[in-house]
């Protein structure tokens, strides 16, 4: 995903701290996960839908 797009550094960060999580994360299955991984995907996740992506 992030391979051909350049974000901003600190979005970057959040995308490579959650992306190993990505299926859980889809799954719903966020329980399961530290909260390192929650807070960075709901960081970017905020960002994304300001980007209106």
């Amino acid at each position: 995903m992030s391979a051909y797009i350049k974000y901003p550094e600190e979005i970057q960060k959040c995308i490579d701290i959650y992306d190993p999580y990505g299926s859980q994360i889809a799954n719903g299955e966020l329980d399961k996960l530290p909260q390192e991984v929650i807070d960075a995907y709901n960081k970017a996740k905020k960002w994304f839908w300001e980007q209106g992506q």
